[in-house]
């Protein structure tokens, strides 16, 4: 089963689930009463956890923790610290965890010739066709590659991709905004395939007017935004990854 099925299906259940508890809680079938956007929050919340665990998500774990706290914040007796003392303290729980973890590395797909490659991009080995090059530092501005990886974290980079055979662009982003520009790129095929993997990221991509744009991504408190429409007749940016807390624009210049 695809993990969009997966995902719709979980959701779904989710919100039958909701459904059934406030007939019950209406009813009086409890000991307790909750009203009713207590016990919607505590679904959608509650959801999101499992979502984050199952995932193995720093970010949607931590958060879902933090949103419930300010459901229940009365009960537990903590309302002078909600909203804003336990969503800061998320922030920096998540990325307490995300530099003692990650180790400044990110364990995610990374498309090498335009094939998916599952692990930690800097350990895949000098046999492989993804040479130092490819990849996105602190201070790299400009890149003329196939294959091409973006790391970002705790900053803010604007990238310009010259390629004129492009086939993949990794986007790596922590708790910051990258920004993208791939209108002076060509593509090496019908696709260019773009894998984001952001955490309270914003991240803005930049595509000439021709390309089209296949959404697969997966997003957690957060969209993707699509500015311009495609006049058709380039490649097609299959956009895949999943974004958490944060807003993916594509932009048609």
């Amino acid at each position: 089963m695809k993990k969009q099925k997966i995902k719709e299906l979980f959701w779904g259940i989710a919100l039958l689930g909701a459904a059934i508890f406030l007939i019950m809680n209406q009813l009086n079938l409890f000991s307790f009463r909750l009203n009713f956007w207590t016990i919607f929050w505590t679904i959608v919340f509650g959801a999101c956890l499992i979502e984050g665990l199952a995932n193995r998500s720093i970010g949607g774990t931590i958060f879902s923790i933090a949103f419930l706290l300010i459901v229940y914040a009365q009960p537990l007796k903590i309302t002078k610290i909600v909203p804003w003392t336990v969503l800061l303290a998320a922030c920096l729980i998540t990325g307490g965890l995300h530099m003692i973890f990650y180790k400044g590395t990110h364990n995610t797909h990374v498309y090498i010739n335009g094939h998916k490659v599952d692990g930690n991009w800097s350990k895949l080995g000098p046999e492989k066709s993804f040479h130092a090059d490819h990849v996105f530092g602190s201070s790299s501005k400009n890149v003329d590659e196939e294959d091409i990886v973006v790391n970002q974290k705790l900053s803010d980079v604007s990238r310009y991709v010259r390629s004129q055979s492009l086939r993949s662009v990794t986007i790596n982003s922590l708790m910051g905004d990258a920004k993208v520009y791939l209108d002076a790129a060509k593509a090496a095929s019908d696709t260019v395939i773009v894998d984001i993997n952001s955490s309270m990221s914003d991240v803005s991509l930049y595509i000439p007017l021709s390309w089209q744009v296949d959404d697969q991504m997966s997003s957690t408190f957060g969209d993707v935004e699509i500015n311009g429409t495609s006049n058709g007749g380039g490649p097609t940016l299959v956009l895949t990854g999943s974004s958490k807390f944060g807003d993916i624009k594509i932009n048609y210049v």
